[in-house]
């Protein structure tokens, strides 16, 4: 396999003044942009419970993702429940939280990918040995920290919350993501620059900040550089923009070590993502080159 998204597959219900939907949510999820764009094989390490819709796993089958680590175990899968007011202001709470990733759910082809991305909705989702096992055959390890940023109230509300185990972490990656606020929960006293510095140091090599609607940074050890934002054509639902920019940078960083042009691959996947509601409807690679494509050129 070229790609392993680790995470928590979820049943979101998504509550508005004027709707209520349930979809497929969750970075594993999202990797279903992987095939779309031509990567030799994406697999996912996910646990959901007896109550996963039959139709999201005939989604993710279909599009081309690797089952063979969508493991059932227990009653539940991970649920979310998102409700937004009239002002589009987020109240999140979680109803179910699905069992733990172990490193003994990872096989022999999902160690031997080239890149493994991890990518928990919850703090306690993966087991730190999974980290281990990721890294034996040498796969690039890339990490989405969101998961680690995110307490689950008595009440069942999800809150922010201090990450003390970070170093340890981030010590086990060479690809970090962040939103721009996570990056200040974890270091809420310095600047970006120094933040992500503090980050680097500690190990990883990349170091991916995004922005909603303000673009984003890629740090280096030796390098900042900064990606516009790509335009949509329309504006549906922002959920997997974080996911989609990712996965999109990591599989085309590994094919042209350019750090700039995988950025923008990232933006320009991540404008695609906006466009429509769920991971679903993902775009090829020539539709995200037509559109990157004056982005390369300015």
């Amino acid at each position: 396999m070229e790609i392993v998204v680790v995470g928590h597959l979820s049943r979101d219900l998504i509550i508005t003044p004027e709707t209520r939907q349930e979809m497929l949510g969750g970075g594993t999820a999202y990797a279903m942009l992987a095939p779309a764009i031509g990567a030799f094989g994406t697999g996912i390490i996910s646990k959901v419970g007896l109550d996963f819709d039959e139709f999201y796993k005939i989604s993710l089958m279909a599009s081309g993702l690797n089952l063979i680590g969508l493991h059932y175990e227990g009653d539940h899968t991970t649920r979310f429940v998102n409700e937004y007011d009239a002002d589009g202001e987020r109240t999140q709470r979680v109803e179910a939280l699905a069992p733990q990733i172990l490193a003994s759910d990872f096989t022999k082809e999902h160690s031997r990918a080239s890149i493994i991305h991890f990518s928990p909705l919850s703090c306690n989702e993966i087991d730190k040995e999974c980290f281990d096992v990721a890294r034996e055959e040498g796969a690039l390890i890339s990490l989405d920290v969101q998961g680690y940023l995110r307490a689950i109230t008595n009440d069942c509300k999800v809150t922010s919350q201090i990450w003390p185990e970070s170093d340890e972490i981030l010590r086990l990656v060479d690809v970090v993501k962040l939103h721009d606020a996570e990056l200040k929960t974890i270091n809420a006293d310095e600047s970006e620059l120094s933040a992500v510095s503090h980050i680097l140091d500690i190990g990883p090599r990349i170091v991916m900040v995004t922005r909603d609607r303000r673009g984003s940074t890629i740090y280096t050890r030796n390098t900042q550089v900064d990606i516009p934002l790509v335009l949509s054509n329309a504006q549906v639902d922002s959920t997997g923009c974080g996911d989609t920019y990712a996965i999109g940078f990591l599989l085309e960083y590994m094919r042209s070590a350019n750090v700039t042009r995988a950025g923008l691959f990232a933006a320009t996947c991540s404008s695609f993502n906006v466009e429509t509601m769920g991971p679903y409807d993902m775009p090829d690679r020539v539709m995200i080159e037509t559109r990157m494509r004056p982005y390369l050129q300015a």
